[in-house]
């Protein structure tokens, strides 16, 4: 028995419970997420009629209990022809264009999640001795692109520190991922890059075509009557002479670095949506332009829902006010006073958006007229763009040079929205209000700044992010250095969320000194951090606000993110629920944050 005829047979059995006025195991909620994925799946004729028998039986059971109907007895179908091969049409819930973009609505779903894997495992090759993986997938990635664009020439793995490359760039290695994302999402995409793979296994570099003479010409020489002293120097002469070639005992590591490749794209796309049979589910799509595929109203119970914008203006899902409006060829998207503009002409890449509320994520695709909402309740990717953002906090609270760190953020914000930094209100005399602030208000500014320029060079390539800090950082007297270092923290908070370990449920923890966080879950009982040689709680107060208390020290309230900077160093909490994250360290003059890959400077 298949997968999927196993996760059917699942589903007869969890209506057969519902319909015997049992409950079924995980709850009606199992039953609608069962739901979903079955409908979302690529399943055989006979399966999809029994997921379609049993989908009767449990409407038929809601309307009241009433025995589903009896369908019409079948038409005779006149004999095929001898020889003739057997075909079936499956049965077409809604036109072929809502039915298209319901495909394509699974595929992007699908793409945005394969982009969020991928830029993680670029900082896993990027962390490699010699980079055999990452020059391997280069090379891969930019023969399938020159196959596409039809040109015959191909490009060798590069050597290990090709500097015409730039695989230790950061920002390099995340288009290179992206662009891989790009190629696997279709289906030509991935027939090219199986090629090149093949390609690149095959001769993962060529011969230099005068390796031969060179060795010929080596030879020769050891056969001259020459001193020993002579004959060295004639060999070194001729090795000078000729082009270098490569090592050819790299051949035998690009082949397996190919080969690992090969396995680990197969995994990835082992989750890929296959190619839809053309049909819609069942009240699947809210103001739906077919009726057989209508949603009456928004299930909150549901971690999707599927909207057809023309048909409608609003609806209310997850406590979510969700509005929207036709603006020229593109559609405006307001939820909960936060607005996204919508354009069905873009690439793929670009109809995808991300909307955070208080208690979830709203993950978006959109297709045509038809927009998919994906809801996330806070993540860990999630919290580990809060570190992420905490660690630029840390940055711009550092109070070394009369606070440069936060005039420069504040100048980088002029210089982007005006094009001029205004100097003379920007100077170390601008940094007297910041000495005797509360350390509350100084870290509402800090976070304040921390965002809107995370937002703002987010729109910005890499190069032209780190060209503003540098401009702004000159206007102000400031050294490339420290442009260069609040453009890393900057950069890993808007790309790279922090990788967090799994929370524990304890008590009394000893934070490591080395800025990396660790994860814990919150619980009722008071928490006790041994933290930089002294100790640190955790505690509800009277209000239930989480706060964080020295001996000694006034409490600082823990909303989602807390810094706290002492003589002995700095710590950095971050929240989500009861999932605490806790990094401790020296006090923060905008090194590099352990295992987080940083832009290098344009």
């Amino acid at each position: 028995m298949t997968h999927w005829a196993e996760l059917v047979e699942l589903y007869e059995y969890k209506v057969a419970d519902v319909v015997g006025g049992r409950v079924p195991r995980g709850g009606r909620r199992s039953l609608a997420d069962l739901r979903e994925v079955l409908h979302s799946a690529p399943l055989e004729p006979a399966l999809y009629h029994r997921l379609l028998a049993s989908e009767r039986q449990y409407r038929a059971h809601l309307r009241g209990g009433s025995a589903p109907e009896t369908p019409p007895p079948a038409v005779p179908r006149p004999p095929a022809p001898e020889g003739a091969r057997p075909s079936w049409t499956p049965p077409v819930t809604g036109g072929a264009a809502e039915a298209q973009a319901w495909e394509e609505l699974r595929q992007l779903a699908w793409y945005a999640g394969l982009r969020t894997r991928l830029l993680h495992l670029g900082r896993a090759l990027q962390a490699e001795p010699e980079r055999p993986m990452l020059r391997t997938l280069y090379a891969v990635v930019e023969n399938a692109g020159r196959e596409a664009r039809g040109v015959a020439e191909r490009l060798a793995v590069p050597a290990a520190h090709d500097p015409l490359v730039s695989l230790h760039q950061p920002e390099v290695t995340r288009d290179l991922m992206l662009t891989l994302a790009d190629e696997l999402l279709s289906a030509e995409g991935r027939s090219r890059l199986r090629t090149a793979l093949s390609d690149i296994h095959e001769a993962p570099f060529p011969r230099h075509p005068d390796e031969d003479v060179l060795a010929a010409r080596l030879e020769a020489a050891e056969r001259e009557p020459l001193a020993p002293a002579a004959r060295a120097a004639l060999v070194e002469a001729l090795r000078a002479s000729s082009p270098q070639a490569r090592d050819p005992r790299e051949r035998p590591a690009i082949r397996e670095a190919a080969r690992r490749l090969q396995q680990g794209l197969d995994e990835l796309l082992a989750d890929a949506p296959g190619p839809g049979l053309g049909l819609l589910p069942t009240r699947s799509i809210l103001y739906a332009e077919h009726a057989e595929a209508a949603l009456p109203a928004p299930d909150d119970g549901a971690s999707e829902l599927v909207i057809h914008l023309a048909g409608g203006q609003a609806a209310r899902w997850r406590g979510l006010d969700l509005r929207w409006q036709p603006v020229g060829p593109n559609w405006q998207l307001q939820v909960n006073g936060q607005l996204a503009l919508l354009r069905p002409d873009r690439p793929p890449a670009e109809r995808l958006l991300t909307l955070r509320a208080p208690d979830l994520t709203l993950r978006g695709a959109l297709s045509g007229t038809h927009l998919l909402l994906r809801a996330e309740p806070r993540s860990p990717e999630a919290l580990g763009r809060l570190a992420a953002r905490a660690r630029v906090v840390a940055l711009l609270l550092d109070p070394g040079e009369h606070h440069a760190n936060l005039r420069l953020a504040r100048a980088a914000v002029q210089f982007l929205r005006d094009g001029a930094v205004k100097a003379g209100a920007l100077g170390p005399g601008s940094a007297q209000r910041y000495a005797g602030a509360p350390d509350e208000t100084l870290l509402a500014l800090a976070r304040k700044g921390a965002e809107g320029l995370t937002a703002r060079l987010a729109r910005l390539t890499p190069a032209g992010a780190d060209a503003a800090l540098r401009a702004s950082a000159a206007v102000l007297g400031l050294s490339p250095e420290r442009a260069r270092r609040l453009h890393e923290r900057l950069h890993a908070a808007a790309f790279i969320p922090e990788e967090l370990p799994e929370p524990q449920p304890l008590t009394r923890v000893e934070v490591p000194g080395d800025g990396s966080f660790v994860s814990l879950a919150l619980g009722d009982d008071p928490l006790t951090l041994r933290v930089l040689g002294r100790s640190l709680t955790l505690r509800l107060d009277h209000r239930g606000d989480l706060v964080a208390a020295w001996p000694g020290q006034a409490r600082a309230v823990l909303g989602d993110l807390l810094v706290l900077r002492r003589p002995e160093g700095q710590i950095l909490l971050v929240r989500q629920g009861t999932w605490l994250g806790v990094a401790a360290g020296p006090a923060d003059q905008g090194k590099e944050a352990p295992g987080n890959a940083q832009p290098a400077s344009a």
